[in-house]
């Protein structure tokens, strides 16, 4: 099998002003880069945020089954995202396969599209991690403080952690989102322990509960609790083994992700009754709340309050890290400045490209402070909504990338190559079509601008293109390594 690592092979003396002595270490196994990539995928705020949502406005005790149908999507994409992850080791990961199987073009407009994507996205958690923690430090500590101060928090570490190798921050990682399944552990068993078998009904297994509602907004709204899941390839060139690693990890984290989801609600039904889409209308926000205080005790609201806060730092550092890696690949390849895609000479970490990436944040956050906007809803909602619709859009451009790589390769294979990538294509695109439609719900807004924001997408992506023409034009060198195949 022939590995590919464009950037490490420079094919142009534009590209090959980078210093490429000095390169990523590998440090990740498999185990410690499913915790990574799921900890992007935040399961406390998933299941505090998002799954009552999907219960209250989606097919109530069908949302169940609804996560699985996402995983299956997901891991169909998968297939043939494992299967290019052979063939390509690039820590620009997305943008790097669309390139390969499409060319420069419309890979760079990809590369457009997953960094304004991605930024808006990480933005959007630190609102979300402002308004959460200030509530946690005001329930259980009684302290009274304004949003911005967690936001410096959080901007800070991040920071300092993106700086420094991935290793630090993998570790981290792996620790808070241990806690965060211990805790909704605890709560999934006592109520278990309370209800018996009852906690499991066998009417959540049915297909007329799985269509029932409104199921295209459920399973648009499962996806969303699977975001980071694809991130897997971006660290490649810090993984032992990344042709290996690289599947095992990904599959790994659909399948912890798909097992925790579908058990988590299927035992939510069995705590809360047949009439959970309607209970969860009444609560929203409020069900696991209220699940906690019925079965584990009334300080579980506390203990959640916190550790929703720290898993929407823990997303916020794992997204950071992949705006740091796109951002590195892109300079590293001169289609932007060529200081961006140096390693650090003693952390090997893409220093330049996350500092650029704290910068980003902390305008955003400045203006939304003296603009006097709400963190939860208008910088929040808004830019998770928003970094959803463009990654999911990404992972399907991602799959027919892969049919297209390999047919013009001649080395198709009918399943890993075609099938799985073109099912997956259809699901996803359905998905993006479904969270176009109701971004409305994505963002809690009603407002026409809003609404139109997911516009700013397809601009991205034709503004990448252009440039990438341009560079074609003027700078061939640094055009042409963006889909340099070179041997290694």
């Amino acid at each position: 099998m022939t590995i590919q690592n464009t950037p490490l092979v420079g094919a142009s003396p534009t590209a090959a002003t980078v210093d490429e002595a000095v390169s990523f270490r590998p440090t990740l196994g498999a185990v410690r880069l499913i915790f990574l990539i799921v900890a992007a995928a935040a399961p406390m705020a998933g299941v505090l945020g998002v799954v009552p949502v999907a219960f209250a406005f989606g097919n109530g005790m069908g949302l169940p089954l609804t996560f699985l149908a996402a995983a299956v999507i997901l891991g169909l994409f998968t297939v043939g995202y494992n299967a290019m992850s052979k063939e390509v080791v690039n820590v620009g990961a997305f943008y790097a396969y669309i390139a390969r199987g499409f060319g420069g073009v419309v890979g760079l407009g990809a590369a457009f599209l997953a960094l304004l994507a991605y930024l808006v996205f990480v933005c959007g958690v630190v609102g979300y991690f402002s308004f959460f923690t200030t509530v946690a430090l005001a329930e259980v500590f009684g302290l009274q403080v304004h949003w911005v101060l967690p936001a410096a928090f959080a901007l800070l570490i991040a920071a300092v952690l993106g700086y420094r190798q991935i290793d630090f921050s993998s570790r981290m990682l792996a620790v808070l989102l241990s806690v965060e399944f211990a805790v909704l552990l605890a709560l999934n068993v006592s109520i278990v322990g309370s209800k018996g078998a009852a906690a499991f009904p066998a009417a959540v297994l049915s297909l007329d509960a799985v269509w029932s509602g409104a199921p295209g907004i459920a399973i648009m709204l499962a996806f969303t609790c699977f975001i980071g899941v694809e991130s897997a390839a971006l660290y490649a060139e810090e993984t032992h083994s990344p042709s290996r690693t690289i599947g095992i990890a990904t599959f790994g984290a659909v399948l912890l992700t798909s097992v925790f989801y579908f058990m988590t609600t299927w035992i939510t039904v069995g705590a809360v009754g047949p009439d959970v889409q309607a209970v969860a209308q009444q609560q929203v926000a409020e069900l696991y709340f209220n699940l906690g205080n019925q079965y584990v005790g009334g300080f579980a609201t506390k203990v959640m309050m916190m550790f929703l806060a720290t898993s929407m730092f823990a997303t916020h550092l794992a997204i950071h890290n992949v705006c740091s890696r796109y951002i590195f690949a892109l300079g590293r390849q001169a289609c932007l400045p060529t200081f961006l895609g140096r390693p650090h000479p003693v952390h090997a970490s893409p220093h330049a490209a996350s500092v650029l990436v704290t910068l980003v944040t902390v305008v955003v956050v400045a203006i939304a402070f003296v603009l006097g906007l709400d963190p939860l809803l208008q910088l929040g909602a808004v830019g998770i909504g928003f970094g959803t619709v463009g990654v999911i859009a990404l992972q399907a451009i991602t799959s027919l990338a892969v049919v297209a790589y390999f047919r013009r390769k001649g080395r198709s294979h009918w399943w890993t190559t075609i099938v799985a990538p073109l099912a997956s294509f259809v699901g996803l695109a359905s998905t993006v079509v479904l969270a176009v439609k109701n971004f409305d719900l994505l963002t809690g807004f009603q407002n026409a601008i809003v609404l139109s924001l997911p516009g700013l997408l397809a601009v991205a992506f034709v503004t990448g293109g252009i440039y990438a023409g341009w560079l074609k034009r003027n700078r061939p060198s640094a055009y042409a390594a963006i889909t340099d195949e070179a041997r290694v």
